[in-house]
């Protein structure tokens, strides 16, 4: 990695008017910038927060009334010498005081370059840093604990173990062939037992990912049906506000429209769609024909049905559209008028069936939970702290098919070099996991996800 030479600056909270805004700077300049800025002082110490005018270095002019604090190397977030400008947050005064730092020499921070900068000084692991991000933006409670467990590093942790594991092994398969008589060969049958219960934890961690998912995007929730059966008053009832247009017009909705709640912790992303059925009007057509990707991204289908009149062919041709899938339910609408018919259909095998009405909270509180039942309630006692993200999710699959192949290895009469081989694989991507073994191309890319002044 290249050692970073110069001094960054950037703006660490959100652009725009606010009582306070926080401009970072971190580089061995940052104290030198600060003092030809700042001269309230006569010098400035490390951890304390100072009050004072901070003017522009070439007029001599107060730009702001600002508090500032110096971070001395290493005891900072990058581990570089660092400073904080809290000033303010007017669109003149940001922009004043970032073009202070830079004509005395200061460079644009890019997206994520601190965070960047901490891992490379060694003051956050890769899997802490990318967390970092997931932290920021957090909605739920969930969501929060993930990152929170990422930040504090116990998915490093624990697949550290597992690279110290290979490495002990390692070492005495090299030893032994290096030095046979003073070294003995590995244990094939003790290996095989430690490489199972490696794999067997790895396999784990790889089960629990679609909670991962679901934690991390939400849960989708699509609702299908023809024509006013009530998708939208079922919509508009769960989020509490008239989101959707209903009318007693069939075809009212033309286009879908999503919104979000939250229920024990999980996002449930909502879609409400346009009706299916045959139609000759173009947008209403256009609306139905979008629904067709939705299907194929939805975590939950709800095909709503309208319990209060016998089912249609326009009913069954919803039906058509998803009785090949095997995350639909069932939820038999309008429940508050007279029932004529029972819902049974022969060819149905929904995640559950449920009547309901826009007008009972009872009913709606029952299907919220019907939808984290069958999304991830069975999950929620699990390990949180094994919830990866992408990158990190292929980095532990890549692992677990190498592991999987030294095990074979080991139960045939594969010569000990190749074994050595194998190990050295297996160590490696776990080295990549955790960031000991990575190219800087990787690095930009998991820094760019962050904002600027990150």
């Amino acid at each position: 990695m290249k050692p970073n030479d110069d001094t960054i600056v950037a703006l660490a909270t959100p652009n725009g008017i606010a009582a306070i805004g926080i401009i970072r700077l971190s580089g061995s300049k940052s104290l030198d910038y600060l003092t030809s800025c700042f001269t309230s002082v006569s010098s400035i110490l490390p951890n304390i927060v100072y009050v004072g005018k901070f003017k522009d270095p070439l007029s001599n002019e107060t730009i702001d009334k600002v508090c500032i604090t110096y971070f001395q190397s290493p005891k900072s977030y990058t581990g570089e010498d660092s400073a904080e400008v809290h000033c303010h947050s007017s669109q003149y005064v940001i922009k004043a005081i970032l073009n202070s730092f830079i004509c005395l020499g200061a460079r644009l921070a890019q997206s994520g370059e601190f965070s960047k900068r901490a891992y490379m000084n060694g003051k956050l692991t890769l899997t802490q840093s990318e967390s970092v991000i997931d932290l920021i933006h957090s909605q739920t409670k969930l969501q929060h604990t993930v990152s929170l467990n990422r930040v504090e590093g116990k998915l490093y942790r624990h697949i550290n173990l597992i690279r110290n594991e290979l490495l002990r092994l390692l070492e005495q398969l090299e030893g032994s062939i290096d030095f046979p008589d003073e070294v003995p060969s590995i244990n094939r049958s003790l290996a095989c037992n430690s490489l199972e219960s490696i794999s067997k934890n790895l396999n784990h961690i790889i089960s629990l990912q679609d909670l991962g998912k679901s934690i991390s995007d939400g849960v989708h929730c699509l609702f299908l049906g023809k024509p006013n059966v009530g998708k939208s008053s079922i919509f508009n009832a769960l989020l509490g506000e008239d989101r959707s247009i209903v009318t007693d017009t069939p075809g009212t909705t033309r286009d879908y429209i999503s919104e979000q709640i939250e229920y024990n912790g999980i996002q449930f992303m909502l879609y409400d769609t346009a009706g299916l059925r045959h139609s000759d009007d173009i947008i209403e057509f256009l609306g139905m024909k979008k629904i067709q990707s939705l299907i194929k991204k939805a975590t939950i289908i709800i095909w709503v049905c309208d319990q209060s009149e016998e089912l249609t062919a326009d009913d069954f041709t919803v039906f058509d559209h998803i009785k090949h899938n095997t995350n639909y339910a069932i939820l038999s609408n309008k429940v508050d008028l007279s029932s004529k018919k029972s819902f049974y259909i022969p060819d149905a095998k929904p995640l559950f069936q449920q009547s309901c009405s826009a007008l009972s909270p009872e009913s709606l509180n029952d299907f919220k939970q019907n939808l984290y039942e069958y999304s991830v309630s069975t999950y929620q006692d699990q390990d949180l702290e094994f919830l990866c993200n992408v990158r990190q999710f292929s980095c532990i699959k890549q692992l677990a098919s190498l592991i999987s192949n030294l095990l074979t290895q080991l139960k045939t009469t594969c010569h000990d070099d190749m074994l050595a081989i194998d190990l050295r694989n297996c160590i490696e991507s776990c080295s990549e996991l955790t960031g000991d073994s990575i190219t800087e191309e990787v690095l930009d890319g998991i820094f760019s996800r962050f904002c600027v002044g990150k």
